[in-house]
């Protein structure tokens, strides 16, 4: 099992203006996932395409299953 918790919109919401200049064009419903993975510093799981050259690392499931 993976560990899971839960961020609030104050926890990243610093990092909101950023991604929704980044996403919101492409997919303004990604906004919130890609500002959480901006403040955090972290990649995101996701098979969206809107996530392509962002500057972020984006796992696929398959890459994930692939590293499992």
């Amino acid at each position: 099992m993976l560990p899971v918790t839960i961020c609030d919109k104050e926890f990243y919401g610093e990092k909101i203006k950023q991604a929704e200049k980044l996403i919101g064009e492409r997919d303004a419903d990604d906004i919130h996932l890609l500002a959480l993975s901006l403040k955090l510093g972290c990649p995101v799981w996701s098979n969206d395409k809107d996530f392509a050259e962002l500057g972020i690392k984006v796992y696929t499931t398959l890459d994930l299953i692939k590293r499992l």
